[in-house]
């Protein structure tokens, strides 16, 4: 079990590293042109960006190969989904409201009963 969330720690971090990437070269860019569209494309930190989430995929099939899908797939939305949340609070000041709060709880709740519903099954 160590060696799965290991990968699907290394799968989130790719994940939301390379998502936080390009959320960053978009910045100000509206996209209107074929010309901005290849200047995007062509850009070293957003070639970066794809690059690791080519890499979180790979470490997201090097996860399930080592345990059920039914396990893999709660834990890794879950991490994502905390990672995601925490750098879009920290570096791009997204704002929480006090329902965005409650659902995020409520979400991460339902992974882990999921995942504790999966575990019980195979015990």
């Amino acid at each position: 079990m160590i060696k799965t969330i290991l990968y699907i720690l290394i799968y989130a971090a790719f994940n939301v590293s390379g998502a936080a990437l390009i959320k960053w070269q978009l910045k100000g860019k509206s996209l209107d042109s074929l010309d901005q569209w290849l200047k995007l494309m062509l850009n070293i930190p957003f070639i970066l960006a794809f690059l690791l989430i080519v890499l979180s995929a790979l470490a997201f099939f090097k996860a399930l190969s080592t345990n059920s899908f039914s396990l893999i797939i709660p834990i890794a939305t879950g991490i994502n989904f905390i990672l995601t949340i925490a750098v879009g609070y920290y570096l791009f000041q997204d704002k929480l409201s006090l329902l965005s709060f409650v659902g995020f709880i409520l979400i991460i709740t339902g992974i882990i009963v999921l995942s504790f519903n999966n575990q019980t099954q195979h015990v």
